[in-house]
């Protein structure tokens, strides 16, 4: 038989969760709010589905890209494989397409990596110092065991100051980028609202 018998069906679709089936109705509205919940998302055209990208793998990707950059090892593998778990049943249960995945996955990977130098200064610095630290060690060791302070603090000041490069963007450069990144993203997304209204 190829298709399916028709019955009558409940309002929603209550998956079987078993003892989690609680979750289910935690973000779906009551009975007095009605469709107004969803005005916002159907006055574009649609749901979850109808975007250019998921962003349910999205976000899944910017908090892998998140614990790989601060925590690495091990674990970020398994992380990404419940990332790539996490893809497939997007697809599997219908919410996106296969593009719609990849292009998330893409999309967040870039967006991490070009932002990047936003965040990574103060890590970046840090990093150059240890580095330097790590090259003055041996003469660090000779000078306090030479008890000879002034080499001692001239090796400190040359780690200190090589934490201190020049940065290629001011503090204040990066907040104008960020706030004008945020107002246009607000503004784009009301536009695009209000523009692809269907009636």
């Amino acid at each position: 038989m190829p298709y399916a018998s028709v019955q009558n069906y409940t309002d929603h679709y209550r998956p079987d969760w078993a003892h989690m089936s609680f979750l289910i109705d935690i973000l779906r509205p009551s009975a007095g709010e009605g469709p107004s919940r969803y005005h916002l998302v159907n006055k574009a055209g649609g749901g979850c589905n109808d975007l250019i990208y998921s962003g349910h793998m999205f976000v899944a990707v910017l908090t892998a890209m998140a614990w790989t950059e601060a925590y690495g090892g091990w674990i970020s593998g398994g992380i990404w494989f419940l990332v790539l778990h996490s893809a497939q049943r997007e697809i599997r249960e219908r919410y996106h397409y296969s593009a719609d995945c990849i292009v998330a996955i893409y999309v967040g990977i870039l967006l991490w990596r070009v932002t990047g130098f936003i965040w990574s200064i103060r890590d970046s610095d840090q990093a150059r110092r240890l580095a330097k630290l790590d090259e003055v060690h041996n003469r660090l060791f000779h000078a306090a065991k030479d008890s000879d302070i002034d080499e001692i603090r001239g090796l400190l000041n040359e780690v200190e100051m090589a934490g201190q490069s020049k940065r290629t963007f001011s503090q204040g450069v990066i907040l104008s980028f960020a706030a004008f990144m945020i107002t246009f993203t607000l503004l784009f997304v009301l536009l695009a609202f209000s523009l692809t209204s269907n009636g």
